[in-house]
């Protein structure tokens, strides 16, 4: 087994994950049965990760300052791969 690709602060990662969604309206079971959560794909700077929450910025001055901050539970995480080159 290969070892795990390390993830660097300020590499560029694409995390995706998995969200929760609300219906409203009225349902039979096998309608529910065919419902699922919202996929989504968070690309930015790693920031960190631990237990709970992963996080992620969608830019980084010139200055070490981050904005457009995504905090993504890590339980909803199904990946996170690391789209940084190093030479």
């Amino acid at each position: 087994m290969s070892s795990p690709i390390r993830i660097a602060v300020n590499d560029i990662v694409m995390v995706t994950w998995r969200d929760a969604r609300c219906f409203s309206g009225t349902y039979k079971e096998n309608e529910i049965q065919q419902l699922k959560c919202a996929v989504f794909e968070t690309v930015g700077h790693f920031i960190s990760r631990d237990s709970n929450t992963i996080i992620v910025a969608g830019e980084r001055n010139d200055e070490g300052q981050y904005r457009d901050v995504s905090l993504i539970p890590t339980g909803m995480v199904t990946s996170v791969v690391r789209l940084t080159v190093t030479p």
